[in-house]
């Protein structure tokens, strides 16, 4: 209880203050140029999923806090909060903010906007975000009205928040777009409001959108409007559109392009990661991983599964393929939310993979010659080939068998994952928030985004027990307990831990890079 007492006392003092950086804004009239591998699939800060889309909408929308190059939330359109003493109740109190047609943005916003997603006929992936409110999944699921979600407005200042139980990262949580804002009276009266040629679209951040062009360029200008207008340093910022690393290359060379490669494109070529000096890397909160399908023979068998993840060689697949600063995982926490220290497991540990897949032949009564068939499941980007095929080698190697691989366009690919039509694929996730919950919770129920059909009794109620617990020490080792009874039964074979790489123009300045991958352009020069 102390530990969130302490982090609610900073995070008020942060709450109660606005910024009073005084910094001139950049001089230069023309744009910072980025560039993005398809359009986005939506401006409505609501609906996007994707790292590339959730970069655009923050730069054009303020949630009640806005994350910091230290990843803590920050004052944004919520000047100041009150929490009570059971943690329960945030009351949040709305500074003088307007959206970009002129409209106040007020509490009646929000709150629109929060029930709107988690309306059961609302197609949006992260509804889930908003289930630490009280009665949010609830209405979700149908199973009562949205009127009954903890969430009011009293006035056009004030919003009320009730929590169904303490969640110590609640203001880092609203600082995510899902919790953003949209105009309720543009949003109940203009069906695509947020897709081009967005006539429409009014926004409430740093930047406002110039044009839309598809498949070719979004273009945002600095929006006049925004309360901490005085701050924002571009002119405008523009969003490329194009697929094509190649292409893409040459115009950053060419200067006609002053950003290069992740959060907003595609993996860097590692061949131009080894020959440019310039290149730049940070860690990102995600894990890349092989994941199990614990309904379907042979991998219904958790010694079986930790076999094949023990016959990995990570480090191989970073030095030879990777080639960036990524960290090889033997859990499936990043290390900026780590529980355990110590690895779980030796990388590569090809002795115990071989006497845990003898064990499991003798117990089936299978030889090699009649173990059924593996087939690794992947979407064939340039990466996960390579990856793919130096973990068959290594498989085929360790066991003696011959593995197949399965390549299917990525469509096609997520739903058979989602229907469970694979043995064995590729996965990933980043976090949406700094907490081992944002990855624990992911394999909690055998979800879509798991999809590996795995449950444990013992490791719902560990995670179900935390929700409840506020001493921080007591919260970590109820955590650990579920973290160890995930990898022991490894549904899942954890690769390598995330870091984005990137090129940059040297003259681009103070562009915030957060852990959870997006990046954040409000503060961002062109000297």
């Amino acid at each position: 209880m102390r530990y969130i007492l302490i982090q609610l006392v900073t995070l008020l003092a942060l709450l109660t203050f606005t910024s009073c950086d005084t910094k001139k804004d950049s001089n230069t009239h023309r744009p910072l140029r980025v560039n993005i591998f398809d359009d986005p699939v939506s401006l409505d800060p609501r609906v996007v999923r994707l790292i590339k889309d959730l970069t655009v909408v923050k730069q054009l929308f303020d949630g009640l806090t806005r994350i910091d190059a230290n990843g803590s939330p920050q004052p944004a359109i919520a000047k100041s909060v009150d929490v009570s003493e059971d943690l329960l109740t945030y009351t949040f109190h709305l500074r003088e903010a307007y959206w970009t047609n002129g409209d106040p943005v007020t509490a009646h916003d929000f709150e629109y906007a929060w029930t709107r997603v988690l309306d059961p006929e609302f197609a949006s992936d992260y509804s889930y975000m908003l289930y630490p409110i009280k009665n949010a999944k609830l209405a979700r699921e149908g199973k009562c009205s949205t009127d009954a979600v903890g969430v009011a407005a009293l006035d056009d200042r004030t919003l009320v928040v009730q929590l169904e139980a303490p969640t110590p990262y609640f203001l880092e949580l609203v600082a995510f777009p899902t919790f953003f804002p949209v105009n309720q009276k543009i949003d109940s009266q203009v069906s695509g409001w947020a897709h081009p040629p967005c006539e429409h679209f009014v926004c409430n951040g740093p930047f406002k959108v110039k044009e839309w062009k598809p498949q070719t360029e979004l273009a945002l200008v600095k929006n006049p409007n925004y309360w901490d207008n005085s701050q924002v340093r571009l002119k405008a910022l523009t969003f490329s559109i194009l697929d094509d690393n190649n292409t893409e290359s040459q115009l950053f060379e060419k200067n006609e392009l002053d950003w290069l490669g992740q959060p907003t494109s595609r993996n860097l070529p590692t061949e131009l990661i080894a020959n440019v000096e310039e290149a730049h890397s940070y860690d990102v909160a995600g894990t890349y991983w092989l994941k199990f399908n614990t309904d379907r023979e042979p991998f219904d068998q958790p010694k079986l599964r930790r076999a094949f993840s023990y016959a990995i060689k990570r480090d191989q697949i970073i030095e030879h393929i990777l080639q960036g600063n990524q960290a090889l995982a033997t859990g499936p926490l990043p290390p900026s939310m780590q529980l355990q220290t110590e690895p779980y497991f030796q990388d590569g540990n090809m002795k115990l993979a071989k006497k845990l897949f003898e064990e499991v032949l003798a117990a089936n009564g299978w030889t090699r010659e009649t173990f059924p068939k593996v087939v690794l499941n992947f979407n064939p980007s340039e990466r996960n080939t390579k990856i793919v095929q130096l973990i068959q080698q290594q498989w085929n190697k360790t066991f003696g068998i011959q593995v197949e691989l399965g390549s299917v366009e990525l469509h096609l690919y997520r739903r058979n994952i989602a229907e469970g039509k694979f043995q064995v694929g590729t996965g990933e996730w980043i976090a949406d928030f700094n907490d081992p919950l944002a990855f624990l919770e992911l394999f909690k129920n055998g979800n879509d985004i798991d999809a590996t059909g795995w449950y444990n009794e013992t490791f719902v109620q560990l995670l179900d027990q935390s929700l409840v617990e506020n001493d921080r020490e007591k919260r970590k080792e109820i955590l650990l307990q579920a973290e160890k009874i995930l990898v022991d039964e490894m549904p899942i074979a954890p690769v390598y831990h995330y870091a984005f790489d990137y090129v940059k123009k040297g003259y681009v300045k103070d562009v915030v890079l957060s852990p959870l991958g997006t990046a954040d352009f409000k503060f961002a020069t062109i000297e």
